[in-house]
């Protein structure tokens, strides 16, 4: 009762207009579009909702789906813990470049990763090649899937256990190995407790991304029913092609209950994790610096597997595009770039992006500021709401505004009868405004996250004091609070400018039309899946454009990483 009345009469502006903000652009672009689905599948009866879920290969998508999910986020969490102990304890030429690849899953396009990984473990391949020769084989099998997820979601473990070793205060360790502990059971007793709040968030962000994961899947599974190498996020992109769109949302919907779970999995984890890890008396940088120089006496083993994984599983994807790009030529190369279909995929794809970065900025300073500076009921239902794109397959975001301004979809005969009563002929799915949405989806929480621990780390005290002298709420967010969060949220831009590039599933629901409506993405699965070799080198072709725009953003996003620590 206390908090609460003392926030009631807090002196900091701009509670209701950013609430009203927050809850209403969460509203608009995913909360109501998401029960659009509910209210959708809703026309099924119980049986046939059933019958759905039962048909023999949607079962087998499930069981593979869900197994593989598993089998990545548990791989995830042990190299995931491993990459984290290596960038936080030890000092390693390569260290900050180790640290930037992490994030290279979430700028480089899906299905890039998909047709790279795909070529790389077939039986001709770099990797697949040798690994035949042993018996193993990767592409078109559900170890093919699984690598795939775990490229996929390994950033969600690092990113989520990297903060929490930071901050561990190294005093109780210490005392352990003083006490004569090993390493071992120090590590089991001390360390472990601390870390398995964090790990259980990341377990849980890797499953769901891995759950839903369409774009980096469907080329390396081989989309067998025979097999069993189909997932639930292919199977409802087929629905969708045959029109069955009953059948996709019951899908959809079981998928969304999962993810749900999921997401409430993750928030009780983080709950408890703040409660264990988030009242450390030491800062984290402070830490950190701790950690790197008292690092030195060992970790071969650590770093040696971290700088293995890094190169197989996120370096060498790299070259082998750029590899197949260049395979013909130059001359073949730049003939590839300069057709018509890719000048028109670059043109929506900027337009997509643009959108994104507008929506994504606007709506993550209203939430962050919402969420850091105020406490009211059901703050923490709201966060956990944001972060619901996460653990969303794309291809039901796509589907979700198919369910909303479809033809089928409730807002259907308000807009036709706008056009009607305006002469115009505004359409979302399958046109340029959809896309825009779709990419909004997938990229609406990265600005807001990424201001979050920014804004907690700044406190309220300086925002308090110039409100008491009477500046306004404008001049106190641009004189004291932006200040500190530029970069923060420069990167937030940064990663929402090259997810939004990236995206595939979302938009390949929404948009049909080659030469008008495709992003690039779609534009290389269309050579990729001509099938012939010139239409394949081309996909690589196009994909380079992409990759080159992945990596020139993770150099920019640690380049003023970087330079802000260094203030």
């Amino acid at each position: 009762m206390k908090n609460r009345s003392a926030r009631n009469h807090s002196i900091i502006p701009g509670f209701p207009l950013t609430l009203g903000i927050t809850v209403s652009m969460l509203s608009l672009f995913i909360l109501i579009p998401l029960a659009s689905i509910l209210v959708f599948s809703l026309r099924l009866s119980p049986g046939e909702f059933l019958q759905v879920i039962l048909e023999q290969n949607v079962f087998n998508a499930l069981v593979t789906s869900m197994l593989c999910a598993l089998g990545a986020a548990l791989a995830n969490c042990l190299f995931g813990l491993i990459l984290a102990w290596v960038l936080t304890r030890y000092s390693f030429p390569g260290r900050r470049i180790l640290d930037g690849l992490i994030e290279l899953p979430f700028a480089l396009p899906t299905a890039v990763a998909g047709i790279t990984l795909s070529k790389m473990y077939a039986v001709t391949g770099e990797l697949g090649g040798p690994l035949a020769k042993l018996g193993i084989h990767v592409s078109y099998t559900h170890l093919g899937i699984l690598v795939a997820m775990v490229f996929v979601g390994i950033p969600f473990v690092v990113r989520t256990v990297q903060p929490v070793l930071q901050k561990l205060d190294p005093s109780c360790e210490e005392a352990a190995l003083v006490l004569g502990a090993g390493r071992g059971l120090t590590f089991r007793r001390v360390i472990l407790p601390e870390l398995r709040p964090a790990l259980l968030t990341g377990f849980g962000l890797a499953f769901a991304r891995g759950l839903g994961e369409y774009g980096s899947v469907i080329y390396i599974s081989g989309n067998s029913a025979k097999n069993k190498t189909q997932v639930l996020s292919y199977v409802i992109m087929q629905k969708l092609n045959y029109l069955d769109y009953a059948g996709a949302a019951a899908i959809a919907l079981l998928m969304l209950v999962i993810s749900f779970v999921i997401l409430l999995i993750i928030n009780i984890a983080a709950a408890y994790q703040w409660k264990r890890v988030g009242n450390s008396g030491e800062s984290g940088a402070d830490i950190r610096r701790q950690r790197i120089r008292s690092g030195r006496e060992g970790g071969l083993v650590a770093i040696s597997i971290s700088i293995a994984f890094a190169f197989f599983m996120l370096i060498m994807p790299l070259f082998s595009v750029i590899r197949n790009a260049l395979s013909r030529g130059a001359a073949f190369y730049l003939s590839a770039l300069q057709t018509d279909e890719v000048g028109s995929a670059i043109g929506v794809t900027l337009m997509a992006m643009t959108a994104a970065l507008l929506v994504t900025t606007f709506f993550g300073l209203a939430a962050a500021w919402t969420l850091t500076r105020f406490t009211f009921r059901g703050r923490q239902a709201l966060g956990a709401m944001i972060d619901i794109p996460f653990s969303v397959s794309p291809v039901i975001a796509g589907l979700s505004y198919i369910m909303t301004f479809g033809r089928l979809g409730w807002a259907w005969p308000a807009l036709d009868g706008l056009n009607d009563l305006f002469g115009t002929d505004i359409r979302i799915v399958f046109a340029l405004p959809g896309v825009a949405l779709a990419t909004i989806f997938v990229t609406f929480p990265f600005v807001c996250r990424e201001l979050i621990p920014a804004l907690n780390a700044v406190g309220t005290g300086e925002e308090e004091a110039a409100a008491m002298m009477g500046a306004s709420g404008m001049t106190i967010f641009r004189r004291v609070t932006f200040p500190h969060i530029r970069w923060p949220l420069i990167y937030g831009m940064i990663l929402c400018a090259a997810r939004a590039a990236g995206e595939f599933g979302a938009v390949n629901a929404l948009s049909r039309i080659r030469g008008e409506t495709f992003t690039l993405t779609q534009e290389i699965d269309a050579l990729y899946m001509d099938g012939s070799a010139n239409s394949i080198t081309a996909a690589f072709a196009v994909s380079s454009l992409l990759v080159l725009l992945a990596v020139v953003m993770l150099i920019l996003r640690n380049f003023f990483e970087y330079r802000e620590m260094r203030k």
